[in-house]
């Protein structure tokens, strides 16, 4: 049986996380890099800002209660084990 546990999963959510705040780090050096600090560019970075807190938060709050020893089953042998056996049904 192959099974991956949730710990894994969450693990891939972590680097998806750094991976964003790397790159809204180096979006706000641009902005101040190439003095494009209009009043819009601003108001999108900041809703961007509060968005990404809100869905952070949101994570936070419905994972909480969450087993991370659990495994998740990807492929059973015995899912495939009765393919091949001819008995008829009653």
């Amino acid at each position: 049986m192959l099974a991956i546990p949730l710990y894994v999963f969450l693990i891939i959510y972590f680097l998806f996380l750094l991976m964003f705040g790397l790159f809204f780090l180096i979006n706000i050096g641009h902005l101040f890099q190439t003095a494009a600090l209009t009043a819009s560019s601003i108001f999108v970075a900041i809703l961007l800002l509060g968005v990404s807190f809100l869905i952070l938060w949101t994570t936070v709050y419905l994972l909480g209660d969450v087993d991370w020893q659990q495994s998740v089953t990807i492929f059973n042998p015995a899912w495939i084990g009765n393919v091949f056996s001819f008995t008829t049904l009653p």
